[in-house]
């Protein structure tokens, strides 16, 4: 896919894609291909969808690079032609990166996600550039740049942002800022020649339709991909109150990941999201150190969240 073609297709949903892990820690391929066919029979596809895989979500801390090469090529050869797959290149070290994105790039993915330097706060924005720089120089594909404030530490400042939107590969970006407001400018400095994707995904739906985002990621995918497309199809044709009533019915849920994430950040609710990917019929898997598994207690208390969103 071209990068400018990538840059349309996230008019859409962009599926942040959980990795099922077997009890031994082992990578459950079996276990993706369902969950992946599980998405796409949800009504997720080429025509509104986007998926990203190995990323935050998916884990990519704990793997290593030929894990994260092998999560890629099963989720290439599952979606094939109908779902377009970004791979996810976090890493704080470039050349790391880049390997990533070449990979991706001769194996046929649509494109490419990467953090920002993540381990130390990149507080001089020429550390941002010139990671960014050096990633765009080195792969054709199109490139999503991923502002996450909890991960990075720094809210990536809109005069790097501009600088950046100059390269042609740079099509996308996954906007994760805490400040509503600083969302809102971020589409009004890059967008003419950027996606910015809200990173908040259904918790701030259809709200950040109305600053301009090009759409919103959506983990909930991993669970419920048909409410992710229902508000999707309401919101882009500007029924806003449609898809704030759909994206509503989830407020239980949402409840809950906030309670989680205050308890035990990102990994409590990546143990959260695969637990309930699995109570729906598809494959969650195991979560892998350093998540763990959710208690018996929490399990009961997720069960009771699920009949109250009607799953």
């Amino acid at each position: 896919m071209r990068p400018e073609e990538l840059r349309k297709q996230l008019h859409g949903v962009c599926v942040i894609s959980i990795t099922p892990f077997k009890e031994d820690g082992s990578f459950d391929a079996k276990g993706y291909e369902k969950n992946l066919e599980f998405i796409l029979k949800g009504g997720l596809d080429k025509t509104n969808a986007t998926i990203v895989v190995g990323g935050s979500t998916g884990e990519c801390g704990a793997m290593n690079p030929a894990e994260r090469k092998e999560v890629l090529e099963c989720a290439l050869a599952v979606c094939g032609g109908r779902l377009p797959v970004i791979a996810g290149c976090n890493s704080t070290n470039v050349r790391e990166a880049i390997e990533l994105a070449q990979h991706a790039e001769a194996h046929g993915a649509a494109g490419v996600m990467a953090l920002s330097p993540y381990y130390y706060p990149a507080k001089d924005e020429e550390c941002i550039y010139a990671f960014y720089k050096a990633l765009a120089e080195n792969t054709g594909l199109g490139i999503l740049l991923y502002n996450n404030f909890e991960v990075m530490n720094i809210d990536c400042p809109i005069s790097v942002l501009k600088r950046l939107k100059e390269f042609p590969n740079v099509v996308g970006m996954k906007e994760c800022t805490p400040a509503f407001f600083k969302m809102t400018r971020v589409v009004q400095e890059i967008g003419d020649r950027v996606s910015v994707v809200n990173g908040h995904g259904e918790f701030l739906e259809p709200f950040a339709a109305l600053a301009g985002t090009a759409g919103f990621i959506s983990s909930m995918a991993n669970f419920v991909p048909e409410r992710a497309a229902a508000i999707w199809a309401a919101r882009s044709t500007g029924d806003y109150t449609r898809a704030k009533e759909i994206r509503d019915t989830m407020v239980p849920y949402m409840d809950l990941a906030g309670k989680y994430s205050g308890q035990g950040g990102e990994y409590k609710v990546i143990s959260l999201l695969k637990y309930i990917t699995d109570e729906v019929g598809s494959c969650g898997g195991w979560p892998r150190i350093p998540c763990v598994p959710l208690t018996g207690e929490e399990k009961a208390e997720v069960r009771g969240v699920l009949k109250a969103i009607g799953l």
